[in-house]
């Protein structure tokens, strides 16, 4: 059978389980209610009853599974602080159920003091549809039944809106509420919660207001495969924006000039790159003065490592080749242990104060050192000791893997493990099976097969994956890149289809952090005094509530998924991703929040939603805040697309 032949069977195969979720779903309605052709109830529409308003809705049916439900509110007087709101109640309780980006199934796991649960002992918690990757979307699963329900994206600040679940012990009710709203509090930082609010507006005698509601019903499906049904037709529905983006050697340049001019530094026996640029109390730029060395995650110096001799290679600038290598050198001289671990925060060494070495960081450094060599020897230099140090990673992590095939999440420098809880352990996975796929050492497969098939297993039984970002300890999407590069990796090597499933299922998760829309601001906006779209960012965590670029890094795997499945939603994703990251890069002339930024220097964070750090404005609505771009010009958005950019492309 021919690769060709065996792509295209293993697309259609993938495209099985959906069309067989659809012919199983025939539904129609009765009147308000959703019933299946053998008289089972899904749900029933629900909208606020009140003799202020005239209250008249219609349905409408957009494909087999999913239906527009439009009502036409008319108030009878003039009512000085309108409330409105409607639904879809699921005629049973959720087994299961998620607001993307915000809950997952009540953000139960982790030491973090997010939103939990679907409500407090105030009331239902309510959140601005902003915090959303899709407007107002709230998903949930019963025995029989997967419900998804969400709108359509505000085109001005009055039709702004709020969304909310109520779980209850049998009824699960998914809400959309006008005006904007957060109640009974609102989520402002990380762990820190503010009085509740609601916008007010007033609706005259006879003024119509217009609320729809798109719901989506399947049968459930084993591992919340359900979702990707609705994933599916929320991304048709999706109107991606015009964002000119430079070229990608422009982009290069700018990237390989930030490394080179804002972040080199030279401390002691340091010679490599910093985390990235903060302002001083003079309001001038300077590197971070503590944190300030990292192997991987925010500092990304073995990344930046490699794509300094990618560099040469390309252009033929020997500044970049020797700036490239004596990094590698560094680290690769300094770092190592002798049971095979890697001292992964290099101010550990200047300080001799000795760090945790995480799995997030340890895992990326042996990734990339397999790849440094090898472009090393590409450059004309022979560095076995960048092979052996990765290998040397790979042996110790063998060595503390559980029966089970669980890695740790960080280890002190003798190699006590410190704890194991969460997917960050999945980093490592890509490693052993790369240095697999560079020795053929069976260790290395066997062992990277058995930490995925623990890993993915999390994903299909809780339905995410947990605590990627070091900053956090609650469900997130960063741990899970690891899981599909892993099955793809893993599909190249054994062809097995289910890896190619894993991948797919694992991208759908990935999808739920993605914003699939542009949110709309007043003129007087940052956002929109800066030209900054919302369409394509992923938000960090359900600790962390703010958009970034994160997902850059598994722009690759994207495109070749859509490759391999012909599926074009990933190849049309991953393009919505890159267009997105690449905003408000300076090319030297960027004025932001009143300083000039260097030329390749990006900030990390866009605060869409009452969620921010910093300086930001606290305990306001959305619409009310001043400052939504940060001042922490980090490292790693500019190493992801370098690494991105080399990995998709065999020349500038």
């Amino acid at each position: 059978m021919t690769r060709k032949l065996f792509s295209f069977i293993a697309a259609i195969f993938c495209f099985v389980p959906a069309i067989l979720s659809s012919a199983a779903a025939r539904q129609n309605w009765k009147g308000d209610v959703l019933v299946t052709d053998d008289g089972r109830m899904v749900g029933r529409i629900v909208a606020t009853s009140s003799p202020i308003f005239n209250e008249k809705h219609a349905i409408k049916a957009i494909d087999q599974n999913t239906y527009l439900v439009e009502w036409v509110f008319t108030a009878r007087e003039t009512v000085p602080d309108a409330r409105l709101e409607v639904g879809f109640e699921h005629a049973s309780p959720a087994t299961w159920w998620m607001i993307p980006s915000v809950s997952y199934n009540g953000n139960q796991w982790g030491q973090g003091r997010e939103p939990k649960g679907a409500r407090t002992e105030d009331g239902w918690w309510t959140f601005s549809y902003r915090r959303t990757p899709i407007p107002g979307a709230v998903y949930s699963e019963s025995k029989d039944f997967a419900v998804a329900t969400w709108s359509d994206a505000p085109q001005q600040s009055s039709e702004d809106f709020s969304c909310g679940i109520k779980a209850e012990e049998r009824t699960t009710t998914h809400r959309l509420l006008w005006p904007e709203e957060e109640m009974p509090q609102t989520y402002t930082a990380r762990d820190h919660f503010e009085k509740g609010w609601q916008r007010s507006s007033a609706m005259q005698a006879g003024e119509k207001r217009v609320i729809s509601m798109y719901i989506s019903a399947v049968p459930v499906e084993q591992d919340h495969r359900a979702i990707h049904v609705f994933l599916d037709t929320a991304w048709r529905q999706a109107k991606q924006p015009k964002i000119k983006t430079p070229g990608r050697k422009t982009i290069w340049d700018l990237g390989i000039r930030y490394f080179k001019e804002s972040l080199w530094a030279e401390e002691g026996s340091y010679h490599g790159f910093s985390i990235g640029l903060v302002l001083d109390k003079d309001g001038k730029w300077i590197q971070r003065p503590g944190g300030k060395y990292e192997s991987g995650w925010c500092g990304q110096n073995i990344s930046v490592g490699c794509s300094m001799l990618w560099d040469y290679l390309q252009r033929g600038d020997r500044t970049s080749l020797e700036k490239g290598l004596t990094t590698l050198d560094c680290w690769a001289n300094n770092c190592r242990l002798p049971n095979g671990l890697f001292i992964v925060q290099y101010d550990a060494v200047l300080s001799g104060n000795p760090c945790r070495i995480d799995a997030c960081n340890l895992g990326t450094t042996a990734l990339n050192y397999l790849q440094a060599y090898n472009l090393a020897k590409e450059c004309g230099v022979d560095r076995p000791q960048y092979r052996q140090l990765a290998y040397d990673i790979c042996d110790f992590v063998m060595g503390d893997q559980q029966e089970n095939g669980c890695f740790g999440r960080g280890w002190t420098y003798d190699g006590k493990c410190i704890c194991r809880e969460g997917t960050v352990g999945a980093f490592l996975i890509p490693a052993l099976i790369e240095a697999f796929q560079t020795c053929k050492k069976p260790q290395y497969l066997k062992s990277a097969e058995r930490a995925y098939n623990y890993y993915v297993e999390e994903l299909r039984r809780d339905g995410y994956t947990t605590a990627g970002a070091l900053d956090t300890w609650c469900i997130d999407k960063e741990s899970s890149i690891s899981i599909l590069r892993s099955s793809l990796m893993l599909y190249q090597i054994t062809h097995r289809k289910e890896y190619l499933q894993d991948a797919i299922h694992t991208s759908y998760y990935l999808s739920t952090w993605l914003w699939h829309y542009d949110e709309m601001y007043p003129p007087e906006d940052q956002f929109v005094r800066e030209g900054y779209h919302t369409f394509g960012a992923t938000s960090v965590s359900v600790q962390h509530h703010h958009l970034d670029y994160y997902a850059c890094l598994w722009i690759p795997q994207w495109l070749e998924l859509a490759k391999v499945t012909g599926q074009k939603q990933w190849r049309e994703k991953a393009d919505a991703i890159w267009k997105n990251c690449c905003q408000l890069i300076s090319d030297g002339s960027l004025m932001l929040n009143g300083h000039l930024r260097p030329a390749g220097s990006q900030n990390e964070a866009y605060f869409e939603s009452s969620w921010g750090f910093g300086n930001e404005q606290k305990g306001v609505p959305p619409i009310a805040r001043s400052n939504r771009i940060n001042d922490w010009l980090v490292a790693w958005p500019g190493a992801f697309r370098l690494e991105t950019i080399r990995r998709t492309n065999k020349k500038l």
